[in-house]
């Protein structure tokens, strides 16, 4: 087992792979109170073509098979309900499908061995039968047509579709009702043999344990099946060009939504220090103490859920800002002509650049946040903690450039979502 010290964040990494090719992550927080695990796999809603386990062609499944079979996974053959395992041992549990993994968590602040095993059990117990999956579409197509009727949701993928007409990520991540009625139980069985091999998959632990006795603990309690190549996965993709600049719809709302969005063509180079990057330029441009944030509120342009987020993965990057006012293209404009006429200087980036370093080392402070962190960077093969060290050795130069290819015009897109008339 490796053992590293990360100087900057004054923590103990702890690492190894499985024999079964799991990569395990360990954090021991000495005193700690709460626990957390998340067990994590290579395989989002983007991912529907690529060649299944066994097989020698690729093959396109329907949207929404991942966050599909994260519903199925918590059904187990005996019928016994896991969350019930979960609260006899006091555990918060749950999962989420994103664009690119699935992971299943829980925190605990006692029996931390038995809740894990709890985990690892039901996510290698795949159970999938034709009468549970017709089930299961009918309660995951209410809740696609739950999602079609909030005025965020379709703002948001509306926003993407501005942006991507080819890339998958602009897609609900559960798809769609007609997507999800071509899915079956053989489809599941191909979908889990091929991503829920234990190669493809991380296993992050954060808490007061000791990582020695932990991982023989998992040797008892990991299956221990053989290592599996690389998975050949298929994405389609879109130049570098936006696909429409403004995109609006008409639902029940008071008052108009919005979702302002860059597309980023940043497709080489170090993806954690692009997102370090854009979130000092976007905290600059818009954050609480910029003055745009400020005017914009002074004039009753910002609402208090406004925000704003960076998303750089593999095949996809963009940022969005979103809130709802009564002249979204007004927000627009002003934002626009922001980031024509800015300029960085170094006092106002060296104080972001400390500000947001120090919300980062705040975060290990709580191990549900650490362990999710750690799960979405180390699950695509990132270094989360290489992401401190970018903190310090950002320049105000790559910040800059930011504003010149990432948050300009040519690239800006507006989806509004307007009240019924």
């Amino acid at each position: 087992m490796d053992k590293r010290f990360i100087k900057s964040a004054d923590e103990t990494l702890y690492t190894y792979t499985h024999s079964s090719g799991a990569k395990i992550y360990m954090v021991q927080k000495k005193g700690s109170s709460k626990s957390a695990a998340y067990f994590t796999t290579h395989f989002g809603s983007i991912d529907n073509c690529f060649i299944p386990f066994g097989e020698t062609e690729y093959i396109y499944v329907p949207d929404g098979v991942a966050h599909f079979l994260e519903h199925k996974m918590f059904e187990m053959p005996d019928e016994s309900n896991i969350f019930d395992l979960f609260s006899k041992y006091g555990a918060s549990a749950n999962a989420y499908t994103s664009f690119n993994m699935t992971s299943y968590y829980f925190w605990c602040t006692d029996y931390f061995k038995e809740n894990l095993k709890t985990l690892v059990t039901f996510v290698q117990t795949p159970h999938f039968t034709e009468e549970n999956v017709a089930k299961e579409q009918g309660i995951i197509g209410q809740e696609i047509r739950m999602y079609d009727d909030a005025p965020t949701w379709r703002c948001y993928f509306n926003m993407l579709s501005c942006m991507y007409e080819k890339n998958p990520v602009s897609r609900d991540i559960a798809g769609t009702v007609e997507s999800i009625s071509e899915i079956d139980k053989d489809v599941l069985y191909k979908c889990y043999n091929t991503f829920y091999h234990p190669s493809n998959m991380t296993l992050c632990l954060v808490g007061d344990f000791d990582p020695e006795d932990m991982k023989n603990y998992l040797d008892e309690i990991l299956k221990p099946l053989p290592n599996e190549d690389d998975i050949k996965r298929k994405s389609e993709t879109d130049g570098a060009a936006v696909i429409c600049r403004e995109k609006c719809a008409e639902m029940s709302v008071s008052r108009p939504i919005y979702a302002i969005g860059f597309k980023d063509n940043f497709c080489s180079g170090n993806i954690l220090k692009r997102r370090v990057a854009v979130q000092i330029a976007l905290n600059l441009l818009i954050g609480k103490s910029s003055c745009l944030y400020n005017e914009l509120y002074e004039s009753g342009h910002i609402s208090p859920e406004f925000g704003f987020d960076y998303t750089g993965e593999e095949s996809y990057a963009f940022t969005e800002i979103a809130d709802e006012c009564d002249n979204p293209s007004y927000v627009a404009d002003k934002i626009k002509a922001a980031i024509q006429s800015f300029k960085v200087s170094d006092e106002d980036f060296e104080r972001i650049r400390r500000k947001l370093f120090g919300k980062k080392l705040y975060a290990f402070n709580d191990p549900d946040n650490y362990a999710g962190a750690l799960a979405r960077n180390t699950v695509l093969g990132l270094d989360m903690y290489e992401t401190l060290d970018l903190f310090k050795t950002v320049t105000r130069a790559d910040v800059e450039d930011v504003f010149k290819t990432h948050l300009s015009e040519e690239n800006m897109v507006i989806s509004i979502v307007n009240p019924l008339h």
